[in-house]
């Protein structure tokens, strides 16, 4: 239960902070914001662990370190950049259905790493969740106009799907270790190596000059800020901590709800209208989530 608690909060802090980051996005380029949001949230987890007292350097093999880092460069370093690519380009309804591939993927993954199974509950659960957001998503005119800019979708999508693959990736690859590691110090380690990644990045990046301009101080901080907190501290640290103390396969149905939390927030933030086609959307991966959680 502990887990599923975890996995489900992470959905809800990652949508909020989807719709922070797209307005991010309208000043700040992928490698910009994932280097800034990375930033923000390596000092909030050192600051965490300095006042819980969690050491830095506890007596962890070799290997472990190595996942972990190896861990937060797919995860966080190409996912992330690959993701706010998406999000630029296909804005963040569009993006929150790209984000369905999350769920296969991590759940094939599973399988080839861990030989993990969905029970009965949770195969019910996991397509009443995937039909939810299909069902969420349906939009005839949407659907008519997606032929104007469909250069730009088609490398919008091809970048979600990439991060999609990447982080789910990232995450199963360090299943075992999470389970005998603190949440906060493994978080640490991949957050760590994702920063330093996207720094050597960003000093061998012939424009290097413009992203620096980019993370200057300007009022894109004032949604860059909260949305770095709510994604890549919060949402970051509940997400490593539903797949220590559940299932990974578990743990991704419930990451999943971060998609109908998107269709809610954007009604109640960006005034956008409840169809009758998100609100049965809504009650079907609520029924989801609960043969999961409860199963």
């Amino acid at each position: 239960m502990l887990g599923s608690l975890f996995a489900i909060s992470s959905a809800f802090f990652w949508a909020l902070a989807v719709i922070l980051f797209k307005k991010s996005g309208d000043v700040f380029s992928p490698l910009s914001l994932n280097i800034y949001k990375s930033c923000v949230a390596l000092i909030l987890i050192l600051g965490t662990m300095l006042v819980l007292k969690i050491p830095f350097f506890p007596a962890a093999p070799l290997k472990d370190w190595l996942l972990l880092s190896l861990s937060g460069i797919l995860g966080i370093t190409l996912a992330d950049i690959f993701f706010f690519m998406a999000l630029n380009k296909l804005g963040a309804s569009l993006v929150a259905i790209v984000e369905c591939l999350y769920l296969p993927s991590v759940l094939f993954f599973s399988y080839i790493l861990l030989g993990e199974k969905l029970g009965l509950g949770g195969i019910m659960g996991s397509i009443l969740v995937l039909s939810a957001i299909l069902v969420g998503s349906m939009k005839k005119k949407q659907m008519a106009d997606r032929n104007k800019g469909s250069e730009s979708d088609l490398g919008g999508i091809v970048s979600g799907i990439l991060s999609m693959i990447f982080v789910a990736f990232g995450i199963v690859m360090i299943k075992e270790v999470l389970e005998q590691s603190n949440v906060f110090w493994a978080t640490l380690v991949r957050v760590t190596a994702g920063c330093i990644s996207l720094l050597v990045i960003l000093v061998c990046h012939p424009n290097r000059r413009h992203y620096f301009n980019e993370l200057k101080f300007s009022r894109a901080w004032l949604t860059a800020f909260p949305a770095s907190v709510c994604g890549n501290y919060i949402a970051l640290l509940c997400w490593v901590a539903g797949m220590k103390y559940t299932s990974a396969s578990q743990a991704a149905i419930l990451n999943q709800m971060s998609t109908i939390f998107i269709f809610i927030l954007a009604a109640i933030f960006l005034k956008e209208k409840i169809t009758v086609n998100k609100a049965f959307a809504i009650v079907l991966a609520l029924a989801g989530a609960c043969l999961t959680i409860f199963t």
